[in-house]
């Protein structure tokens, strides 16, 4: 039987004001996540704040992959692929229930003169596509021995069976090759619970606001948490600065200037049907675009991704898809697919901020290195930003070594062959939890539960197990369970609608209304698991409304938002 301890987060927030720490760090995304766990796998005393909910920034705003960054070879940015790439290896092996590999369909056209965003090809043909190969073997090389498979060369059959809708006029090679998909805010979600099971102390919803200062060292952090206004502080012996985009205002926030220039880089993404790309085994790769980069097409549950732009930056809280984003994603993509997509196609958009580091004289964000960045200030700060969310493992690798010299301590690289929660007994425990699922009538939901959870996915049967109704779906048509909306609440901090819904499960992006109509079934579950009156389920579900409202601008897709507008002026628009 798989056992969690239940998270209070009063006791947690109670203890974080007690308790002395050896690390603090500051932010809930993946890379805080992954110090966390390597802090407290090394066997130090760990504590953690996020400002809003974990994972609810960059770290949920991704393509969905775990990938080498096949667009960083052009750029010569060998180290990074390498580092990616063996990162990606160690992730299947550490959560293969989370992070699976995935065939990519790479298409080569005659009008293609940049593809993959390589500045100087050959004319399209045979040298073309010899070009494209090298690049492909390198890839596979870099990857070394945890290559998850290898590059092909596609037939004409083969491309028409994996991508059905892939233009054929034009087209005179394609390739096959690997990466891997996760659901990104669940693998914040589970290195943050096994950081728990080594005795980190996690909390969300706590905002660093200042500092306490000894003979010009940090000596402790002062939090407010955001949910009642209550401050403390919280004392450690290393403060991390893990905050992404908002990394140079942490550093303010000391009394010290900031030593790292952030760039952020607007990245917006299209969530479609799936069946409008009719793409089932394989992702697509879509060469070149207008700005020199590629997009990429991916299959994902009962939905496909379409993304990503590369563009300049506004209000970096609450990142928008703006019309002219989600026309350039379809314009690009109507470029290679047969059937037209349009925004009656386009289940929702998100848009999110790359935090990019500036070193040199890069003309555009497209042209920064998603190298991170490590700096050890002299008020004993140490700042980890930049980088991407593969490759945090080792970001969060290299952290800790300096923290462990700074505290005398022995170099020890335990979570390189460390399995996430939810991996170890998964094997052993499959045929059990199809048997329970099946016995519950939740089968169907069985592969989307495991791929979130793994062997955890038992403790959110037994809930059904235990009240039924907790076996109903969150929205008809996807496979989100009630259950795991009281799993998030009892075991995840869950706080929040947005919480459940935007992060914990996936709906808010992939039904079609939101979660809207469930949200009386969902806030009911909350307000039983969180201890809620009546005044505070309505204020939640107000507040969830609104968030809707203000990403979408409309209570149903992209293309209702349209008509809307088309109403209002009296057009017509597709």
């Amino acid at each position: 039987m798989v056992t969690l301890h239940r998270l209070d987060r009063q006791e947690i927030r109670e203890q974080l004001e007690r308790d002395q720490f050896d690390v603090l760090v500051i932010g809930g995304g993946i890379t805080g996540a992954g110090v966390a766990l390597d802090a407290a796998a090394r066997g130090l005393r760990v504590g953690l704040v996020e400002r809003r909910d974990f994972a609810s920034g960059t770290s949920s705003w991704s393509t969905k992959l775990v990938h080498g960054g096949i667009r960083y070879l052009p750029q010569l940015d060998i180290g990074l692929v390498h580092e990616a790439l063996v990162e990606r290896g160690r992730l299947i092996r550490r959560a293969p229930y989370l992070v699976e590999p995935l065939l990519f369909v790479l298409p080569l056209y005659r009008f293609n003169r940049h593809p993959l965003g390589l500045k100087r090809t050959p004319p399209p043909g045979l040298a073309m596509s010899l070009y494209v190969r090298a690049g492909l073997i390198a890839y596979d090389l870099l990857a070394g021995r945890l290559n998850v498979g290898r590059h092909r060369r596609l037939s004409q059959s083969e491309v028409a069976r994996l991508a059905p809708l892939l233009r054929r006029d034009g087209l005179f090679d394609a390739y096959a090759y690997y990466d891997a998909r996760t659901d990104d805010a669940r693998l914040v979600m589970n290195v943050l619970l096994t950081a728990v099971r080594h005795g980190a102390l996690i909390c969300n919803y706590c905002e660093v606001v200042g500092f306490e200062k000894q003979n010009g060292r940090l000596v402790a952090a002062v939090v407010r948490d955001t949910l009642d206004g209550y401050e403390f502080a919280v004392r450690a012996r290393v403060f991390v600065n893990a905050t992404g985009i908002h990394g140079e205002e942490v550093e303010r926030l000391t009394g010290d200037g900031p030593e790292v220039h952030i760039v952020p880089s607007k990245g917006v993404h299209l969530v479609l049907e799936r069946e409008a790309v009719e793409l089932s085994e394989a992702a697509l790769v879509l060469p070149e675009t207008s700005d020199k980069r590629l997009l990429f097409v991916v299959p994902y549950g009962p939905r496909a991704i379409l993304g990503t732009t590369d563009t300049g930056m506004g209000p970096l809280d609450e990142p928008r898809a703006d019309d002219e984003d989600i026309d350039y994603l379809l314009e690009h993509a109507n470029h290679y697919l047969t059937r037209a997509l349009t925004r009656r196609d386009v289940v929702s958009a998100y848009a999110g901020y790359r935090p990019l580091i500036r070193r040199g004289l890069a003309e555009s964000t497209a042209e920064l290195s998603r190298s991170h960045v490590l700096v050890e200030h002299e008020n004993g700060m140490v700042s980890i930003l930049g980088g991407k969310l593969t490759t945090y493992r080792h970001m969060a690798e290299e952290t800790v070594d300096r923290i462990a010299f700074r505290l005398g301590l022995p170099l020890r690289h335990v979570t390189r062959r460390l399995p996430l929660i939810g991996t170890p007994g998964l094997a052993k425990a499959r045929p059990g939890l199809e048997r329970l699922a099946a016995e519950l009538g939740v089968e169907a939901s069985l592969p989307a539960l495991v791929r979130a959870h793994g062997v955890v996915a038992e403790l959110v049967l037994q809930q059904i197990a235990e009240d039924a109704s907790l076996g109903q779906p969150v929205v008809p048509g996807l496979p989100y369970l009630q259950a795991q909306v009281a799993h998030a609440c009892r075991y995840e901090l869950a706080q929040t609608l947005a919480d459940a819904l935007e992060r914990r499960v996936w709906v808010m992006f992939a039904d079609w209304e939101h979660g809207l109509p469930a949200l009386e079934a969902v806030s009911a579950v909350m307000a039983r698991e969180l201890g809620w009156d009546e005044t505070k389920r309505r204020q939640e579900i107000e507040r969830y409304r609104q968030r809707v409202f203000s990403l979408f601008g409309t209570g149903r897709g992209v293309a209702e938002r349209l008509a809307l507008a088309a109403q209002a002026t009296g057009s017509e628009g597709e």
